[in-house]
């Protein structure tokens, strides 16, 4: 009698016959695997020991538990990310065969033929849907993934391999298809040929140990993990035809008697949740330089009240400070820093105690690497404020230079380079002689806000964003007398569809009183001319920092940084010094920030205006008059009520100004949002003449749907 499919009989193990689904049980005999990774995952996994899957972000080195369990005994060694399937393969040391993992971490067995019986294969990685294995004695072999092809999950020796080298790791470069490692005992980078299985000493690296987990990301850098103290290491072989072999230090990671690793190679290394520094480039700032970096968790230690996150950093003078949260806030400098003294900080801790180390650039020559300038290292500190004294090199330089302070549950750290968890904080510093001081508008290490609205003598749509500047003046004081101004400028917003220039008048200083000759301006970083710099025809002296603004950026979208999405058109930040021609008085030296001031770009036409109004137009702070360069006939047209006669200028006639100055950095409107609308507060200041609510311009006052953020 035959019975239907869906009830046959069967016996298992010998036991009493039972009645099943014959079609369940016939799909069995093929292996059953979890789900791939649903993309190219960022992320680095880590094998340690014998069921722990990491996860590890190899731009800092912080790492999480993704498993603890791979559903098989023992450990899985040579692993490898697949980009056809998605899949993480390995080998198994209880099965000494191949397995598959997918998103749930379970490893199956594929059953792989012609693999030398009872060795365990511990060196592998994935390309072109092949999985790759080395062992010194046996060899190197290539096995197919493709389930449809008819030597699937078959091993093919590549007879005459080179046997010689001693590795733990290696991996598939994303953009040349090379197979690269690192020898633990000699530390020689290895190209090898997966053809023949021959190799070629590319250079060495310069470091050794048991590099049990080696990764690539897009660009072609290459990462080498060591078991013994979970030091991350970086080669850039991102130029095939001039690779660089010498590793760096890169990160903390986690520290293993056994380790591997596995990695989608084409994903760029990107993380959102770290904290960078902000000096120059030289200095080790962004990640392509290896750039002072920290993981931000709830836990760790920080310096101050303030963190913020960035893909990348900020080199100076650019700073992550310009997204509108100024996270320096850790370090506060308590006396001056003196050549041959000793200076007073004061390092506020919060949420967690750690590691402190200190970098002071003494000679500016653009790094913290000479003797002397690391001024603390591992200096434990609990939580709260403590002082420590800041011994100055008699030989340190005069002028302005850079501070590096990092803190961190990890100890050890250098200037450069990812730590999990913590804080960098980076601080422009000025190192006087005995006989010089500094004198800093609004202090040393933050700036003030000026922001304009560019529709005078016209109210407008009245955002206050047209034009948003962070300014910082330093006036260098000797023998009691102010002989030098310096100016750090960053542009913050550009929120005009006209063209404006940006200027600053020194009132009460006529323009014979600035040496012309000293003057220097950078921007960006890099020197440029200083003709022009000071306007000629002017009685005062006139500094005109930009003739036109929107030109010093690549704006690919009408408004920069006053809408959402528009923020990465470049930069632009100045620095500007001057000598006067003869020491001032600081009694006849007016106050910071001055009288700075925007105009209308020559050449271009504005709206309510029957002519080009060119130079001649200029909006400044309320109660500033012009320079000698604007034209007086627009005053009290349309909305202004300006009058030279009763020293009134740039208010219309509620009180509302065309520009603000605030003595910290200020979160301004959004696009199209009124200032009135986005802080309330502000017309009641407005309507008592400044004598009340003169916190109206706090974050906690402002609606905060209508600022950009």
């Amino acid at each position: 009698m035959k019975l239907p499919i869906e009830q046959a009989v069967i016996t298992v193990h010998g036991r009493v016959p039972m009645r099943t689904h014959l079609l369940p049980l016939l799909l069995l005999g093929a292996p059953a695997f979890g789900q791939p990774f649903s993309n190219c995952p960022t992320e680095a996994y880590l094998y340690q020991s014998s069921t722990v899957v990491y996860g590890v972000d190899l731009v800092t080195g912080a790492y999480n538990v993704l498993s603890s369990d791979l559903g098989i005994p023992n450990n899985v060694n040579g692993v490898g990310f697949n980009e056809t399937d998605r899949y993480i393969y390995g080998f198994s040391k209880e099965f000494k065969d191949v397995v598959k993992m997918g998103q749930d971490y379970q490893a199956t067995r594929l059953n792989v033929t012609g693999l030398p019986a009872g060795i365990h294969f511990y060196v592998g990685d994935v390309a072109n849907n092949h999985y790759w294995i080395y062992h010194k004695r046996h060899g190197l072999y290539s096995i197919n993934l493709d389930s449809s092809a008819p030597n699937f999950a078959q091993a093919e020796k590549k007879v005459g391999a080179d046997t010689s080298m001693n590795l733990t790791d290696f991996a598939f470069h994303p953009g040349d298809g090379e197979l690269y490692a690192v020898d633990n005992t000699n530390g020689n980078l290895y190209q090898i040929d997966t053809g023949d299985g021959s190799r070629q000493i590319v250079g060495n690296a310069g470091v050794t140990g048991t590099f049990g987990a080696g990764y690539f990301e897009k660009s072609g850098y290459y990462y080498i993990s060591r078991n013994q103290d979970g030091h991350i290491f970086r080669l850039d072989l991102r130029n095939p035809d001039q690779l660089n072999p010498n590793a760096e230090f890169f990160a903390y990671g986690p520290a293993s008697n056994q380790n591997d690793g596995a990695r989608c190679a084409s994903a760029p290394i990107q993380s959102s949740t770290v904290d960078w520094g902000d000096a120059p480039q030289s200095y080790g700032t962004r990640q392509e330089d290896n750039g002072a970096r920290h993981g931000i968790n709830d836990s760790g230690p920080r310096l101050g009240a303030l963190i913020d996150a960035d893909y990348d950093g900020f080199s100076s003078p650019w700073t992550d400070d310009s997204d509108g949260l100024d996270d320096e806030d850790g370090i506060a400098l308590v006396t001056d820093l003196k050549q041959g003294q000793t200076g007073l900080i004061r390092v506020d801790v919060q949420r967690a105690p750690g590691y402190l180390q200190l970098f002071v650039d003494w000679n500016q020559d653009g790094d913290f690497d000479d003797g002397g300038e690391q001024v603390y290292q591992d200096q434990w500190l609990e939580i709260g404020a403590t002082a420590l004294a800041v011994n100055v090199p008699n030989s340190a330089n005069g002028g302005l230079t850079y501070m590096r302070v990092r803190l961190s549950s990890q100890a050890g750290l250098g200037s450069g380079g990812g730590a999990a968890d913590g804080e960098v904080e980076d601080y422009r510093v000025a190192i006087s002689s005995v006989d010089t001081t500094y004198r800093h508008y609004p202090s040393e290490s933050s700036f003030a806000t000026v922001a304009f609205e560019d529709r005078w003598p016209m109210r407008a749509d009245y955002d206050m964003n047209d034009v948003v500047m962070n300014l910082r003046f330093t006036e260098t004081i000797r023998e009691g007398k102010i002989e030098g101004l310096a100016v750090t400028g960053q542009l913050k917003a550009i929120g005009a569809s006209l063209k404006n220039g940006f200027g600053i008048q020194l009132p009460g200083i006529f323009r014979g009183q600035v040496n012309s000759e000293s003057i220097s301006f950078s921007v960006n970083g890099e020197s440029r001319s200083s003709d022009g710099i000071l306007e000629s025809g002017q009685t005062q002296a006139v500094l005109i920092v930009s003739e036109d603004l929107k030109s010093e950026l690549s704006m690919s979208c009408p408004f920069y940084r006053t809408v959402r999405g528009c923020a990465d058109d470049g930069v632009f930040n100045f620095e500007l010094a001057l000598d006067f021609a003869s020491p001032i008085d600081p009694g006849a030296m007016p106050s910071a920030p001055f009288d700075p001031f925007i105009f209308a770009t020559p050449g271009y036409a504005r709206a309510g205006f029957g002519s080009v109004p060119g130079r001649g137009l200029e909006i400044h702070l309320p109660g500033y008059p012009p320079t000698d360069k604007a034209n007086l006939s627009y005053f009290g047209q349309h909305d202004d009520t300006s009058s030279a006669a009763s020293n009134r200028y740039y208010l219309n006639s509620n009180g509302l100004p065309w520009a603000l100055e605030f003595s910290s950095s200020w979160h301004y409107p959004a696009e199209y949002q009124d200032l009135l609308k986005t802080y309330p507060k502000f017309e009641d200041f407005i309507r008592f003449d400044g004598g009340q609510f003169t916190d109206w311009f706090y974050i906690q006052n402002a609606n905060g749907d209508k600022l950009y953020q």
